[in-house]
């Protein structure tokens, strides 16, 4: 499959319309959503992996306003942030590393 870009990736309303779903239900299935029958599901999933379906979370940010980034606020000078091993340790356990 040629690299992906842009101009020529693959929208929910391709897959949609290439598993003959509506849009709401492909994108209930591609988001985790409950309430649509299996066959359905089959159907959207296969669209996604033939259509090389990559969901965009710039786009899906937008639309729920949640984006994961969690901002660190430390009263301490600069040098003590970047030289202390115990900020280092905080500032990795809160981006999940």
């Amino acid at each position: 499959m040629p690299e992906q870009t842009a101009a020529n990736r693959p929208t929910l309303e391709a897959v949609a319309a290439h598993a003959g779903v509506s849009r709401a239900t492909a994108s209930r299935v591609v988001n985790g959503g409950a309430g649509v029958r299996q066959k359905l599901v089959d159907k959207v999933r296969e669209a996604v992996d033939e259509l090389g379906y990559v969901p965009n979370h710039a786009a899906r940010s937008l639309v729920t306003r949640r984006h994961g980034a969690v901002a660190v606020i430390i009263a301490e000078p600069e040098f003590r942030v970047f030289s202390d091993p115990f900020f280092e340790q905080q500032i990795r356990a809160s981006a999940g590393n």
